[in-house]
């Protein structure tokens, strides 16, 4: 009797235990397949998103780039030499003229190494176009700087920095770059929003019926080309323009004046001074809230 129960107790017992050990093998097992799957999933998930981001051109992950490694070295030493020579023009003093034209072709070396000089646009034509333009232009100021003599007058020295033949081919490959990073942002738009363009048109006067019809991708390209063609090497972004101009229109302000058309109030803003640095984040959240627009930190900032 006894023999028999501890026979019975221990099949029970074992039974038990094969029922528990194949119950966690198949939970293990159920496991492994179901992070499998998961895991699978989301990698097809990344590999659609790296797809989408990196492939092609004028990506936003190339815009950022681009920004990061070559624009932003350039758009620091435009400020910094529009400043220097400003500084130059109300200077009276031979010493610190020279120190100042000193400075502006060390400035120039500074920033050429920190522009990234390895080409990494392949596939976007217009940033590896304003790359190499931003190149030549500091090449050009550094050599600019060393052709100019310093005399006591600043405001001649100022000058004759300005006409120079170096400087004035080195504005103008810096403008030019500036260009192509802009319609580089509008063959970006045109991927996210069917209404924005992927180049502008030819260029003509436009009134400001065209222009309140233009996305700001498209107002900013304008801009940058206006400020190629007008040779307009300031501070301030071609957004800032385009802010000051829109505020320019909705205000009145324009229509008091009796302006009629974009090219002649750009000219009349940039002759009275009447932008500044950050007249686009001024005016951001009050005029642009639902644009389309690259994550760059100039937009944002």
């Amino acid at each position: 009797m006894n023999n028999r129960t501890s026979r019975t107790q221990m099949l029970y017992t074992l039974g038990l235990l094969f029922f528990l050990i194949s119950g966690f093998a198949a939970f293990f097992t159920g496991v492994k397949v179901g992070a499998d799957k998961t895991e699978d999933k989301y990698d097809h998930l990344n590999s659609l998103e790296i797809t989408e981001e990196f492939s092609g051109s004028y990506q936003q992950q190339d815009l950022v780039t681009f920004y990061h490694n070559v624009f932003l070295p350039y758009r620091e030493f435009k400020r910094d030499w529009n400043n220097q020579v400003e500084k130059l023009a109300h200077s009276n003093n031979s010493r610190e003229n020279n120190a100042i034209l000193k400075n502006l072709g060390i400035l120039a070396d500074k920033q050429y190494k920190k522009v990234n000089q390895d080409s990494i646009f392949k596939n976007s034509p217009l940033l590896e176009q304003s790359q190499l333009n931003i190149l030549k232009s500091l090449t050009l100021f550094s050599q600019a700087s060393d052709k100019v003599e310093a005399g006591s007058g600043g405001p001649d020295t100022a000058k004759v920095l300005k006409s120079n033949t170096f400087t004035t081919s080195a504005i103008n490959y810096g403008l030019l770059a500036q260009k192509n990073f802009y319609d580089s942002m509008l063959k970006w738009g045109a991927k996210s929003n069917s209404k924005i363009p992927d180049k502008l048109g030819e260029m003509k006067t436009l009134n400001f019926i065209e222009w309140k019809k233009l996305p700001l991708l498209a107002k900013n390209a304008t801009i940058a080309n206006l400020m190629l063609n007008n040779n307009i090497y300031a501070g301030y972004d071609p957004q800032d323009i385009t802010a000051k101009m829109d505020d320019l229109i909705y205000s009145g302000i324009a229509s008091n004046l009796k302006l009629k058309d974009i090219q002649s109030s750009v000219t009349l803003l940039i002759s009275t001074g009447a932008v500044q640095q950050q007249d686009f984040i001024k005016w951001r959240e009050q005029y642009y809230g639902k644009e389309i627009l690259p994550q760059l930190p100039f937009f944002s900032e």
